[in-house]
């Protein structure tokens, strides 16, 4: 039986309250299957988004960091004042005009951010979050019928998962920094695409994580495990990411999945990424992938 299968009521993970581009809820299973649930050692995750690893494996600390100043306030907020939000969102109702009312709306605290946040994730075209260059959420409405905000249970949940993390507005180098070698666990998801894999890769990329920012985390991470460091890696399934992490530091795995992305589910298909795995972690390849495959 799984170590998933085991948990108690009071160490179940539970769903990130927000839905994310490039969320790994598909992946988080799996990871469990590697280190355990709930996590004994303290998790950092650099690229927050969802936070959906950390709200499965469930440690009782963690570093939660993230560039996007919304979200770290989204989360601060739900850690910190959990009951405010939901009576907040209670306040709401889902229509075309009031998604456009939320657009428009700059609020400063953090509950306020946090229930903007949640408001247009849930009622933007394919939950997207996304800014134009001069920081303005621009997803059109995009509301399904029947759609609803998170639940309170749901977000009192997430409130208690994140009663012991640590959440920074920071970038991954000074996360990463405060990384501690013999005490840590790293779960790093940088941002990337899946598509364009063979097709303009590094350009397409550019615009969301550039290719100095991709050779500069792999060196980080590279340090990382050769010194010992205990470091999972989701990344793009290409050659040229594939170079960044040597077989000395890291064992590769690729991992195929249907792909949710198109709009039209006709027009999903199977896509691949890669999954690094530090040396560290003190497994063989072959006992990784068999790990991952009842995942």
């Amino acid at each position: 039986m799984g170590s998933s299968q085991l948990l108690s009521k009071d160490t179940e993970g539970c769903n990130p309250f927000l839905k994310w581009a490039g969320g790994k809820r598909w992946l988080a299973p799996k990871l469990a299957s590697l280190l355990g649930v709930p996590l004994q050692q303290r998790l950092v995750e650099p690229f927050l988004g969802s936070g959906a690893v950390f709200f499965y494996l469930r440690p009782k600390r963690a570093l939660l960091a993230d560039t996007n100043s919304e979200l770290i306030a989204a989360f601060r907020a739900v850690r910190n004042d959990a009951p405010s939000v939901i009576r907040e969102l209670s306040k709401l109702g889902i229509s075309q005009s009031k998604f456009r009312e939320m657009r428009g709306f700059s609020p400063s605290d953090d509950v306020s951010r946090a229930v903007r946040l949640i408001y247009l994730n849930r009622t933007a075209f394919n939950g997207l979050y996304r800014v134009n260059k001069a920081g303005k959420f621009n997803v059109p409405f995009g509301n399904k019928r029947g759609s609803k905000f998170c639940s309170p249970s749901h977000i009192r949940e997430a409130s208690f998962a994140l009663a012991g993390a640590a959440i920074r507005r920071w970038d991954f180098r000074k996360a990463l920094a405060a990384a501690e070698l013999k005490h840590d666990i790293l779960y790093i998801d940088p941002p990337y695409t899946v598509k364009h894999d063979n097709n303009g890769f590094r350009r397409y990329n550019d615009r969301i994580f550039t290719w100095l920012d991709q050779k500069e985390l792999a060196e980080i991470l590279v340090d990382f495990a050769r010194k010992g460091g205990r470091a999972i890696v989701s990344n793009a399934h290409h050659q040229e990411i594939r170079a960044l992490y040597p077989p000395d530091a890291y064992h590769a795995i690729a991992l195929s999945r249907p792909s949710c992305m198109a709009a039209d589910p006709a027009k999903r298909g199977i896509s691949t990424e890669w999954l690094f795995v530090s040396k560290a972690l003190s497994q063989s390849r072959a006992q990784i992938i068999e790990k991952l495959a009842g995942g």
